[in-house]
C-alpha cells in the first residue's frame, strides 16, 4: 500500500483511500500530439492577430466618427445621420460577433486538431479568412455586405465535425 505514502498526512484515511481507488480504477490515456499539430498552433496564433486587427479597426472607426470612450455604440439617431458613426457601429458589431464565437472556434480547432491537424488548420484558416471578409463587408456601413464572408460558416462547420469525430474516436478508440 505504498500509494498511501503519496498523500499528505492531512488527508484522512477515507480521503487517502478514495484517492487510491481513483488512481487505481481510472485508466489513463496518453495523447500523442501529431507533428502536423504545428499548423493548428499557427492558425490559433493567427486568430489572435485577427482579433487584434478587429480592435484596431474599431479604434480607427471610433476616431474617425468622433465617438468618445467609454461609449460602446453611437446612438441610432447619430448612426442614421452620420455615415462615419454608422461604420463605427458596424465595426463594433463585427468585432463583437467575432469575440462571441471565438471560444467555440478555439475549442473546436484545438480538439479537432488532435486527430486531424491539417484538416483542422485548413478549416481554421477558411474560418479566419471568412471573418476578415465578413468584417470588411460589414464596415462599409451596409450590414448586408457582411454576407460576403459567409465562407466562415464552412470552416466553422468543418471544425465542428472534426472536433466531434475526435470526441467519438476518444470514446470508441481511446484517441
Amino acid at each position: 500500500m505504498r500509494v498511501f505514502n503519496q498523500f499528505p498526512r492531512s488527508f484522512s484515511f477515507t480521503s487517502r483511500r478514495l484517492a487510491q481507488l481513483h488512481i487505481q480504477d481510472k485508466p489513463s490515456t496518453m495523447i500523442l500530439i501529431p507533428s502536423e499539430y504545428g499548423y493548428v498552433i499557427l492558425v490559433a496564433t493567427l486568430s489572435t492577430v485577427v482579433n487584434l486587427w478587429h480592435g484596431i479597426n474599431v479604434g480607427q472607426t471610433r476616431k474617425a466618427a468622433g465617438v468618445p470612450y467609454p461609449i460602446a455604440y453611437a446612438s441610432d439617431q447619430e448612426a442614421a445621420s452620420d455615415p462615419k458613426k454608422n461604420k463605427f457601429n458596424c465595426a463594433v458589431r463585427a468585432h463583437a460577433n467575432f469575440t462571441e464565437n471565438y471560444s467555440a472556434f478555439l475549442v473546436t480547432l484545438i480538439f479537432g486538431g488532435l486527430n486531424y491537424p491539417v484538416a483542422s488548420a485548413a478549416c481554421g484558416a477558411v474560418y479566419l479568412a471568412g471573418r476578415v471578409i465578413y468584417t470588411l463587408g460589414y464596415t462599409t456601413g451596409d450590414p448586408d455586405k457582411r454576407a460576403r464572408g459567409f465562407m466562415f460558416h464552412i470552416g466553422e462547420l468543418g471544425l465542428l465535425v472534426l472536433s466531434g469525430l475526435t470526441g467519438y474516436k476518444a470514446i470508441t478508440q481511446g484517441i
